[in-house]
């Protein structure tokens, strides 16, 4: 990955794909590069949604956007759409991420050779975890008082 400085001061660094570069363990990385080095062999836990959204939910707890290579948005609101999703991806294996020369979108590939084509806005969106940010802790199971 090659950083490139697009405007002193007020933009931040981006990729050679026009990607946001941010610093990962004193390391700069983009989406792209994250995913790969990051994420990449992970499998896919669960589809999520929220509200509109659809995400990607990896044993990792890392989740990325699923949106639509047409139009760029999350359809977590349409059944087909998120049956399509879940039938490629989830339980299997995202083996290597890359965006498309032509069109930009983002391919996902998995585990027997099944892939995704996503909006380049997955990775416009996608964010890694905060560093330092702690998983809850489980809660302890209720326990009913004693019936007297």
């Amino acid at each position: 990955m090659t950083a490139r400085q697009t405007t002193p001061r007020t933009s931040p660094e981006t990729c050679e794909h026009g990607l946001r570069v941010w610093q990962h363990q004193e390391e700069p990385v983009c989406a792209l590069e994250y995913l790969n080095r990051f994420v990449a062999p992970r499998r896919v836990e669960r589809v999520e949604r929220r509200g509109a959204h659809l995400y990607l939910v990896f044993d990792s707890g890392q989740k990325l956007e699923c949106c639509c290579e047409g139009c760029g948005e999350s359809h977590g609101d349409d059944p087909g759409f998120t049956g399509d999703i879940q039938d490629v991806a989830l339980g299997r294996r995202a083996l290597r991420f890359r965006l498309e020369e032509e069109g930009g979108h983002l391919v996902v590939w998995f585990a027997r050779g099944d892939h995704l084509h996503l909006h380049r806005n997955a990775l416009l969106r996608f964010r890694p975890p905060r560093r330092g940010r702690r998983t809850p802790s489980p809660r302890p199971a209720h326990t009913p008082p004693p019936q007297e």
